[in-house]
């Protein structure tokens, strides 16, 4: 049985779309000569496909958006391999796009079976499945071990009804039991990489070298911030899981060495969720003697000084820390409750130290207010960071954010295109009326001299 994991093509008009390894997907228009600052790295489809080729099945991952593929280019290699099971990893504001060029799939190749997965797919199972007579399957959740589940049940024409995390057809949708998230992370073997566009991923904030690789030392986040998609519903929980620090610096040195990165970006949900665990990651880079600039995705209120201090002297470079907006309110709404006042005493020590700072703030969060937006603009001009971005709230489908809005009798978007959490904003808020967000958004984004 032949198995291809896309990551389709997403363009329209003179957007270009990101979505597998994502957590906020969206479209943007390319700089000069096409040149994109962000392509994240899909690893669940990555680490899909590497759980597949363990087991000895015939595999083949394609990322059309890292390769900078188009429609007809992606459907010959898919025809090309004639799989049996075309996966395809979705996301709210592509799905239209996805859905339609999964439908032409189906047309081309009538005997292979389409499998659905990503976090609007797992929100929606039943609906689709009941919608669109042409996908077959859908991988709920953290899907490496449903689809490798699927994969040799079909093979051995095995029934299906207890694969955890599987919706399927049977006459009507069929959902079966969630399927737990994986309690040991170093069961995974490392994610697809020898295959792929390894160079075109790209996290260059805060001027992060490049070629820069990602990997992940954990996943899931114990906080409970409203908007997140990830630990809501493609984790379905907020346990954190961490691997084992010296079988994370063994893959990063093996990258640097084998590939001759630059630098290494860790994309975990929160990587300083454990103290402990950071510090032995910093620990075992010394041991290695890697010499290299890397970066981290934190919150900026379990970082201290002593910590900071420790991952400086095993190279940090740079931090992204999540604000996503400096009103107390705001934060309190959305259960960021983030302390304000320690956290720009940490930036200005991060800075301190002549690590870079990338922060992250969020447009339109419920009790967004023109002065909260304000309060978010002096924040930053007092913390002055090396790198920033700006986000329109996005209630994506499955979270607790979408779940208020809809209760409060907020009008929300039906067009998923809206969902784009770079250029449309979905919901119509009473406080932001007649007042363009989209365009405050770009506005911010050009004043500070960031996109």
């Amino acid at each position: 049985m032949r198995i291809i994991l896309l990551n389709l093509p997403w363009r329209i008009n003179n957007r270009w779309g990101i979505r597998a390894g994502s957590r906020w997907p969206f479209t943007f228009e390319p700089e000069e000569n096409n040149y994109i600052k962000y392509i994240p790295f899909p690893f669940f489809l990555a680490h899909a496909a590497s759980l597949l080729k363990s087991k000895n099945h015939d595999v083949k991952l394609i990322d059309a958006i890292a390769q900078g593929s188009d429609e007809k280019k992606v459907m010959d290699e898919i025809e090309d391999y004639n799989p049996s099971l075309i996966v395809i990893e979705t996301s709210t504001p592509s799905f239209d796009n996805d859905i339609r060029i999964a439908h032409g799939l189906k047309i081309k190749l009538s005997n292979s079976s389409i499998v659905l997965c990503g976090p609007h797919a797992t929100t929606y199972a039943k609906y689709i499945l009941g919608r669109y007579e042409f996908i077959d399957y859908i991988l709920m959740g953290e899907y490496e071990y449903t689809l490798l589940d699927l994969v040799n049940r079909l093979k051995n024409l095995d029934k299906l009804d207890t694969v955890l995390g599987l919706a399927f057809k049977n006459k009507h949708a069929v959902i079966n039991k969630p399927r737990p998230t994986i309690k040991n992370l170093d069961n995974l073997p490392w994610p697809e990489r020898e295959e792929s566009v390894i160079y075109k991923y790209n996290d260059g904030f805060a001027g992060l070298a490049v070629p820069n690789v990602q990997i992940c030392s954990s996943r899931g986040c114990s906080f409970h911030c409203s908007f997140c998609l990830w630990p809501q519903v493609l984790y379905g929980e907020h346990k954190y899981r961490k691997r084992n620090p010296i079988k994370v610096v063994e893959e990063m040195d093996w990258l640097i060495k084998k590939f001759n990165f630059k630098a290494v970006y860790f994309d975990d949900d929160v990587f300083n969720l454990d103290k402990t665990h950071v510090i032995n990651i910093c620990k075992e880079i010394k041991i290695k003697n890697i010499k290299m600039p890397w970066a981290v995705m934190a919150r900026v209120d379990l970082m201290n000084e002593k910590l900071l201090s420790i991952m400086a002297a095993a190279g940090l470079y740079a931090v992204k820390y999540g604000i996503e907006s400096a009103n107390n309110r705001v934060l309190r709404l959305c259960k960021k409750n983030l302390n304000l006042i320690s956290a720009e005493k940490m930036i200005k020590y991060t800075k301190g130290l002549g690590i870079k700072v990338h922060l992250t703030f969020c447009l339109g969060l419920p009790g967004e207010t023109r002065q909260s937006i304000q309060d978010s603009v002096d924040f930053i001009a007092r913390t002055k960071p090396d790198s920033l971005q700006f986000s329109l709230a996005t209630p994506f489908p499955g979270t607790n954010y979408s779940r208020h809005l809809e209760k409060s009798g907020v009008v929300l978007s039906k067009n998923l295109a809206d969902y784009d959490g770079n250029s449309k904003y979905a919901v119509s808020s009473k406080e932001l009326v007649n007042f363009d967000l989209e365009r405050l958004k770009c506005d911010l984004c050009n004043n500070f001299n960031f996109k």
